[in-house]
């Protein structure tokens, strides 16, 4: 038997030479060692399931329970704190190591407590599945109603700390973008057999290829036909995740939103003090009557329900005096206030969806916009108009 591994190892190196050049992929440190326990990272809707239910299909042991669609499991004990139970892990990891010759999980959130477990594992190395970021956005759009940019902000925040953590790992990393997974899933098999270095037989290589499939629309066994391409999970569990990730989103993302918007409003303020100081004639007045009307349409349009009971006193002829235009303005940024920390304070109790957050992050986007239409106001007055 012990003659026979040199043959199995170039024969794995053959098949992942004539894989690599289908495929595009990275590995990094192969030179670092042999890979016993692997791990699976990437971004919320970024491919790691697809990558943790390959691995299942050829063999290798994802955890003693792993998730039947998602593929999730993680030796990783946490306390009620949030705190790691490390001997609880340690005896985890060792009972894992006593019982496979190689193993594996994917979890994605343990991408931001690896380097504590690292000392724990056996022969370790990492897959880091990763997709475009606006794939990725509207993948979480469609399936979790996760706001676009919410999603898009959110998803590129963990890359970077992928990739700054990449750098200090010195362990090797396997790097697969999602996208060409999907496209050659037959050179994936073939690439995640030579980073494990595992001779699967054919009969699971050629499941692993059918489990890759690019039409899929959502979580499927490891052990799915290739006709099944329906979602697995059922419907509730969906709604529950979309839930839960509507009411941390909602919490985290508020307070940022609120921050920012106080931080800036006491500019707004003093800027629309500075323009009501600097009209000096009906022209001046006018540009800034001009200046609120857009705004005053702008704002009805976007949250018509949130400003409904403000009145702006439109002025369609221009505000016929400073003092009316500089109260009309400083109305307009006491009504976004309200409007602001009447939303952040529904984010932070979210029962699971994201209006409250939605209307936060419209009043800050509002008064970027009215501070930025103030400053413009200011310098048609100082260029005289033009």
């Amino acid at each position: 038997m012990a003659g026979e591994t040199p043959r199995i190892l170039e024969r794995i190196a053959q098949n992942y030479h004539r894989s690599a050049i289908q495929l595009k992929h990275v590995v990094l440190n192969r030179e670092l060692g042999v890979v016993r326990t692997v791990a699976v990272f990437g971004t919320g809707r970024g491919g790691t399931s697809v990558i943790a239910g390959c691995l299942r299909a050829l063999g290798v042991c994802m955890g003693t329970a792993p998730h039947a669609y998602k593929h999730e499991w993680s030796p990783i004990v946490r306390q009620g704190d949030g705190k790691i139970d490390r001997l609880q892990t340690y005896r985890i990891i060792k009972s894992m190591n006593e019982n496979h010759p190689y193993w594996g999980w994917k979890f994605p959130s343990d991408v931001f407590c690896i380097e504590e477990m690292t000392a724990l594992l056996r022969h370790p190395g990492f897959i880091v599945v990763t997709r475009d970021l606006t794939e990725t956005a509207l993948s979480s759009l469609a399936r979790q109603d996760v706001p676009f940019e919410l999603s898009m902000h959110d998803t590129a925040s963990v890359s970077k700390h992928i990739a700054g953590r990449i750098r200090f790992w010195p362990w090797p990393i396997l790097v697969v973008p999602f996208a060409e997974a999907l496209r050659e899933p037959t050179a994936l098999v073939e690439i995640l057999c030579g980073f494990l270095q595992i001779d699967a037989e054919e009969a699971k290589r050629k499941q692993a290829a059918d489990f890759v499939q690019p039409l899929t629309r959502g979580y499927r066994p490891f052990d799915a036909k290739p006709d099944q391409l329906h979602d697995f999970s059922p419907l509730a569990d969906n709604l529950d995740d979309s839930r839960k990730l509507a009411v941390d989103f909602s919490a985290r993302y508020s307070q940022e939103y609120l921050r920012h918007f106080e931080g800036l409003l006491p500019h707004a303020r003093k800027a629309a003090d500075l323009l009501a100081a600097r009209i000096r004639n009906p022209q001046d007045l006018a540009i800034a009557s001009e200046v609120m009307n857009e705004l005053d349409d702008l704002f009805r349009e976007w949250v018509a329900n949130d400003l409904k009971a403000v009145d702006l006193h439109r002025a369609e002829n221009g505000f016929d005096s400073t003092k009316k235009w500089r109260a009309a303005a400083h109305r307009l940024l006491e009504s976004l206030a309200t409007m602001a920390q009447a939303a952040s304070k529904d984010a932070l109790h979210s029962t699971g969806r994201y209006e409250a957050l939605t209307r936060l992050h419209r009043a800050l986007l509002l008064l970027i916009r009215l501070r930025t239409a103030l400053d413009t106001a200011l310098q048609r007055i100082e260029f005289g108009g033009a």
